[in-house]
């Protein structure tokens, strides 16, 4: 962003070795997450063709539908990219904005596999992201996981993330370390 190199969020957490086993992160699934991603955009807005929707894909659409039924959000972000130029890292925010059956403005990152520990610290990176967005000191952190049977999970993780926020900036150094020397 304006000649200033970023790291981004995954890439300081692979960096560390913080995703554990990604063998099962192939060509397909990314290609997958892509598409997800892509029709529950296009499912907020109204605008997904369900004629031309690849079948494989039904199954999240319906989760995500489900979704959007019960919990009601309103977004102020969707597929947004977001920068810190001070620590030097960037993401794209899934949504973030209000669930009618949660308490608290959030940050919510869409999966279309299951969970895995370093999504915390994935939405701790992007909880600092948002805050002047959703103007909030108390930003929640939800992971939705969507399926491919038409289920979906929301985690709602704890407010205080000390601890993932820690974990990722000690991430950050280590990729910018490894950018610069490496």
């Amino acid at each position: 962003q304006d000649g200033v190199a970023l790291v981004s969020v995954t890439q300081a957490i692979r960096a560390a070795g913080l995703m554990g086993d990604t063998s099962f992160y192939t060509a397909d699934s990314a290609t997958r997450g892509t598409a997800v991603h892509l029709m529950t955009e296009q499912i907020d807005q109204g605008t997904l063709d369900e004629e031309t929707l690849n079948p494989a894909l039904r199954g999240y659409g319906d989760a995500y539908r489900e979704f959007v039924a019960y919990h009601r959000p309103v977004w102020t972000l969707t597929e947004a990219m977001r920068a810190d130029l001070a620590l030097g890292y960037a993401g794209t925010i899934d949504r973030a904005g209000t669930l009618a059956t949660y308490p608290r403005a959030g940050v919510l990152d869409v999966k279309s596999g299951g969970p895995a520990p370093w999504h915390r610290l994935q939405l701790s990176a992007y909880r600092r992201l948002v805050a002047a967005d959703l103007s909030s000191p108390l930003i929640a952190r939800y992971t939705l996981y969507l399926s491919a049977t038409g289920t979906y999970r929301i985690d709602a993780l704890p407010l205080d993330d000390r601890e993932d926020w820690q974990t990722f900036q000690a991430a950050l150094a280590v990729a910018s370390w490894q950018r610069r020397y490496l």
